[in-house]
């Protein structure tokens, strides 16, 4: 039988057999450039895949990086002014709400080092905001005895005003009676001591104001200069997740002679009060 077959083979003529030939080449070319192909567009599509999901967090980092950037200077701007603000009638909590949301976001999708970083921020706002509640309440108190002795006065310059409103019309209409007018000027003696008293209890209330305002200041911005610090490392570690160029040295430089001038402008300010 297998004789047979072989003698079947060779009968078959050399023009078949070139055919047959030619056939499996071809056949085995088109295997393997379909096999290539195939893999090319596999690794095409990985790849595309993989670019896709890189400009999907790039872009969702650009929005996210971006309103950390700016709750951070929100936050300091906040900080620096909570002297000033009305702390009775103000939620003092919003911007560190703000900020510790953001910096929540900023770790879903950043890479370690940074979300590393941020955490350290946010736990940095919180614990300088915690020291700054109790060096606040001076400067509150001293706000109360201005707002308190500034009504006193404000009543008080009122009543002396209605009661020489009534010696003038007293005179104006030529009365003669001792004991009206004797009381009408006892009640103005009064009521203009009492303004004089709560105009220079006022005035201390100010210059102690002033005082722990400026104490406040001087614990406040060593606290700010380490917190800015801390800032500038985020700030990096963005800039080298977003792929922007940047110089650690020189942004480090831009910060130290940001903090001398200001450092110094507060100098001047505190020599200018004290000469005053």
């Amino acid at each position: 039988m297998f004789e047979q077959l072989i003698s079947c083979l060779k009968d078959i003529p050399n023009v078949v057999w070139s055919g047959i030939v030619a056939s499996c080449i071809t056949l085995l070319g088109v295997m393997l450039s379909n096999g290539s192909n195939t893999k090319r567009l596999k690794l095409q599509l990985d790849h595309d895949a993989r670019e896709k999901s890189k400009d999907k967090i790039n872009n969702l980092r650009k929005e996210v990086y971006l309103k950390v950037i700016e709750d951070i200077e929100a936050t300091n701007i906040h900080m620096s002014t909570l002297v000033n603000r009305d702390l009775v009638n103000s939620n003092m909590t919003a911007e560190i709400q703000a900020i510790t949301a953001s910096i929540a976001k900023l770790k879903l999708v950043s890479e370690p080092e940074t979300a590393r970083l941020a955490g350290e921020l946010s736990a940095a706002f919180g614990a300088l905001f915690l020291r700054l509640i109790p060096r606040l309440m001076p400067v509150m108190e001293a706000r109360s005895d201005i707002e308190i002795n500034d009504s006193a006065y404000v009543n008080s310059s009122a009543e002396a005003s209605r009661v020489m409103r009534d010696l003038h019309k007293f005179n104006e209409e030529g009365r003669q009676d001792a004991v009206i007018f004797q009381a009408l000027q006892s009640n103005y003696d009064f009521f203009s001591a009492q303004a004089q008293q709560y105009a220079s209890a006022r005035a201390l209330a100010y210059t102690v104001r002033n005082i722990r305002v400026n104490e406040f200041n001087a614990m406040l911005l060593p606290e700010m200069k380490e917190l800015s610090k801390l800032q500038l490392k985020v700030a990096i570690a963005i800039r080298k997740d977003l792929g922007v160029s940047f110089n650690v040295a020189d942004l480090e430089r831009q910060l130290e002679r940001h903090w001398a001038v200001m450092e110094a402008e507060f100098g001047n300010a505190m020599s200018g009060l004290k000469n005053e």
